[in-house]
Parts: C-alpha cells; sequence; structure tokens
C-alpha cells in the first residue's frame, strides 16, 4: 500500500512539473517560422501602438529594441507586450504562449538576427484588424 502510495505521488509530482515547463517557442519553432512571426508581431504591435514609424520600417521596431537602439518613438516594453498579445491571438500557431523573457531571450535574438533583418528588408508584414 505505502510503495503504491509513494509511486501515485511520483507520477502525479512528474505531471505538475510537466504541465509547468515552458520551452521558448523561438527556440522549438523552425527558423523561419520564427522570424516570420517576430517580424509579423512586431509589426502589428508598432502599427497598434502607433509608434511614429515609417510606414516602410514597420517590423524593425523589434530588431531595433533588441539591439538597444534608443528611440523616443518606440517604447520597447509596450512592443513586447503589444507582440505578446498579437501571439495571444493565435495568429501564429506555436507562439501563443510566449512571453516577454522569450522575445528578450539575447541568445535566440542573436541567432535569429541576421534572417531576421534579411526578410523584414524584403517582406511586407501581413496585418490583421486587433484590438
Amino acid at each position: 500500500m505505502n510503495t503504491l502510495i509513494k509511486g501515485l505521488m511520483v507520477g502525479v509530482m512528474s505531471v505538475t512539473i510537466s504541465a509547468c515547463h515552458h520551452e521558448n517557442p523561438l527556440k522549438t519553432q523552425p527558423a523561419k517560422a520564427s522570424v516570420t512571426f517576430l517580424i509579423n508581431a512586431s509589426a502589428n504591435a508598432e502599427k497598434r501602438l502607433h509608434f511614429a514609424i515609417h510606414k516602410d520600417a514597420y517590423g524593425f521596431a523589434y530588431l531595433e529594441c533588441m539591439e538597444g537602439k534608443q528611440s523616443p518613438d518606440i517604447q520597447c516594453n509596450a512592443l513586447y507586450q503589444g507582440m505578446i498579445a498579437f501571439a495571444k491571438e493565435g495568429h501564429y500557431a506555436g507562439f501563443q504562449m510566449i512571453t516577454q523573457a522569450d522575445l528578450t531571450e539575447q541568445k535566440v535574438f542573436e541567432s535569429l538576427a541576421d534572417e531576421y533583418a534579411e526578410t523584414a528588408a524584403i517582406i511586407w508584414p501581413h496585418f490583421v484588424s486587433g484590438t
């Protein structure tokens, strides 16, 4: 009986730990999918927040924030929260649970930065209507 109870307790603890585990979707999704999500999440957040950004530069605010550039026209924390809100809307599968810690993880950003800059320069962001 004690063995059964101990076994059940270990099982419950394992399930609890697994349920709480969060892995950065920018690491688990393919790089191209991550970059596409980041560009579009940034562009949509920029537009919704009414950042004073030239229409051809939508999608670059995330890059600027992560590179540490300071601009009075861009509030990085507001941008990150806007990107999280965009993600929760479910436009990109696999990114709905993204956190600010995920978005601002420097090593992940560095691994995606070149592809982000190249992709942002050649595509037009997809805008969705949002709240």
